[in-house]
């Protein structure tokens, strides 16, 4: 059987709730401008091709993996009942829906970049995995499902073209992403992370989706479901890019994230075990120290803050990989205390504070608390940002 990769987990088709998933609380980062495209004039090469599909031709090109739906987990999925069922009705009204845009990979098959709610959202409803409701013209389809419908509406919805536009392989790939980002302006507009996810789609992507449903890593984060904006894919992605290309990041956080995941497209199965390995044994010890105040700040006035700090997230992370698992336990009570007093350092404060993704701030706070484990007798090494 070919995977879809549209099942949802937990989804309960009888029911008119929503599942809930979590979108954590996290200290503000700053937004990075992208950076200018260093590529010659005469290699900037886009080759598009345009396609009327019939709903029909898409169900079946997802059935037979031709077509593939970025977020394999789509339990992630943004949309809820009411705006899927609204997009059913202005496809049976013939109302006019935006173009949908594809990237064709290296085999052939096509990756969905701009378009992935709207066609989750019809993909689910002709398998019967919600009824309609909220329709405001054609009220009378209301709790309906797609199998419930009068032939003539069936016929209809399969017979609807949707205009795609295919971003053919030739194109340069820097070319490409910039494209989509241009393109990323939907109704909900995914993020930088969702975006990765449908661009670098390969085997680290996948480890990543794996490794998020990890149940210590979601403890340390005080959740208990995977993040529905694939903020913690994001997490697992910056520590494995910072942990094997630290001396590579030059200042530009997104794109140094890119480059990482696309550099995992093909891993072998030992590189892969390494990360798994390596990121399950930092994030144990990790929660075996600070328990669910993992990757907080600590300030005298209220005590440990309740938003992740992604930036205390990253120089835990990188030590940790770097020392012995028994030293780390041996010591839990004076990491815990370290970490207390360093957050009381102004310029640790002000490195996980302000302007968090500059190389230098980044610097400042591997260096502090590296001074911070090397006071209370921990032997760690000395890491560089950068060249």
């Amino acid at each position: 059987m070919i995977e879809t990769g549209l099942t949802i987990a937990n989804a309960d088709t009888n029911s008119e709730e929503e599942a809930v998933l979590v979108e954590e609380k996290f200290d503000a980062e700053e937004d990075e401008d992208s950076p200018e495209l260093e590529i010659p004039l005469s290699d900037r090469k886009l080759v598009t091709h345009p396609y009327d599909f019939v709903i029909r031709s898409l169900k079946d090109q997802i059935d037979d993996g031709t077509l593939i739906l970025a977020d394999k987990f789509q339990r992630r999925q943004v949309w809820d009942r009411t705006k899927s069922s609204r997009l059913i009705e202005s496809l049976l009204l013939n109302v006019p829906i935006p173009v949908c845009y594809f990237a064709e990979l290296e085999d052939g098959t096509y990756s969905v970049i701009d378009g992935q709610q709207r066609l989750t959202a019809i993909y689910r409803f002709l398998h019967d995995e919600y009824p309609l409701r909220a329709l405001k013209v054609l009220s009378e389809l209301n709790r309906q499902k797609f199998y419930q419908l009068d032939a003539p509406y069936k016929r209809l919805l399969l017979s609807r073209t949707i205009r795609c536009i295919v971003i053919l392989k030739e194109s340069h790939p820097d070319i490409k992403y910039d494209v989509f980002e241009r393109l990323n302006s939907g109704f909900v507009p995914l993020n930088a992370q969702e975006l990765r996810n449908s661009v670098y789609r390969g085997k680290l992507n996948d480890l990543i989706h794996q490794l998020s449903e990890d149940e210590v890593f979601q403890k340390a984060r005080r959740v208990s479901d995977i993040d529905k904006r694939m903020h913690d894919c994001e997490m697992i992605l910056r520590f494995f890019a910072f942990h094997f290309h630290l001396s590579e990041y030059k200042g530009t956080l997104a794109r140094f994230l890119d480059r990482y995941l696309e550099s995992g497209i093909n891993f072998d199965e030992e590189t892969l075990e390494q990360h798994r390995a390596l990121f399950r044994q930092t994030i144990d010890d990790v929660y075996y120290v600070f328990e669910d105040r993992a990757f907080r700040r600590y300030t005298l006035e209220n005590g440990w803050e309740k938003s992740l700090n992604r930036a205390i997230y990253d120089v835990v992370m990188l030590f940790f990989a770097r020392l012995n698992s028994e030293d780390i336990r041996a010591m839990k009570d004076e990491i815990v205390e370290a970490l207390k007093q360093v957050c009381q350092d102004p310029e640790f404060c002000e490195a996980i504070t302000s302007s968090t993704k500059n190389k230098d701030r980044i610097q400042m706070r591997l260096d502090k608390w590296r001074e911070a484990l090397l006071n209370i007798g921990l032997d760690v090494p000395y890491l560089q940002v950068g060249q």
